[in-house]
C-alpha cells in the first residue's frame, strides 16, 4: 500500500516544528523534498485521498504486511461488536502476530472462536488475528485524551497470550 508524502503549500520545507535536529529532518523528508506523513492511503477517482492506516502500525506477520485498519473493518462488521484494535504482538516463528481486542454490544453473547471464524470468511489467512481477546470499554487503555494507546493494548495482548 503506498505511502502518503506531500510537498508544497502549507507543508514544512526546510524543517518540520516537530523535528528539532536534521537528523530527524531528514528522515522526515525525501530526497525531492515530500514530506513523510507516516499514513497509508490511495488517490481515490475524484481525487480524494482515502486513509488506510499509519506506515509505523503495520504488522509484518511471516514476511507478508497486514494493514490493522483493514482488519479492524472487518471486524466492526461483526454484529455484536461495537469497537475493535488490532496490534501486532511478538511471534517466534512468524516475527510477529495479528492480534486484536474487540468490545461486545452489551447482552452480546458470541465468544472469540466464533469471531475468528467470522473473520476466516471475510480475510485472507494470515490476517486473521491469532489472538483475541474480549474487553469492556473500560480495560481498554486510553490516553490522557481518552484514545485508545495501542501500545500498551499490544503490551497487554503480548502478556496475557491466553486470553
Amino acid at each position: 500500500m503506498p505511502s502518503i508524502s506531500l510537498r508544497g503549500g502549507p507543508c514544512p520545507k526546510a524543517r518540520s516544528a516537530s523535528s528539532p535536529s536534521a537528523e530527524l529532518d531528514a528522515e522526515a523528508f525525501d530526497r525531492d523534498g515530500y514530506f513523510l506523513t507516516g499514513d497509508l492511503g490511495t488517490i481515490e477517482a475524484d481525487g480524494r485521498i482515502r486513509f488506510r492506516g499509519r506506515l509505523k502500525e503495520m504488522i509484518k506477520t511471516g514476511g507478508v504486511n497486514v494493514a490493522p485498519l483493514e482488519v479492524e473493518q472487518v471486524l466492526l462488521q461483526h454484529p455484536d461488536i461495537v469497537q475493535a484494535y488490532v496490534v501486532s504482538v511478538p511471534d517466534r516463528s512468524k516475527g510477529e502476530i495479528v492480534a486484536a481486542a474487540v468490545q461486545l454490544r452489551g447482552g452480546a453473547a458470541t465468544d472469540p472462536a466464533a469471531i475468528v471464524v467470522f473473520c476466516r470468511e471475510r480475510l485472507a489467512s494470515y490476517k486473521v488475528p491469532a489472538r483475541l481477546a474480549l474487553r469492556t470499554a473500560a480495560q481498554l487503555p486510553r490516553t490522557p485524551t481518552g484514545k485508545i494507546h495501542k501500545p500498551s493494548l499490544a503490551e497487554e495482548l503480548a502478556a496475557n497470550s491466553a486470553t
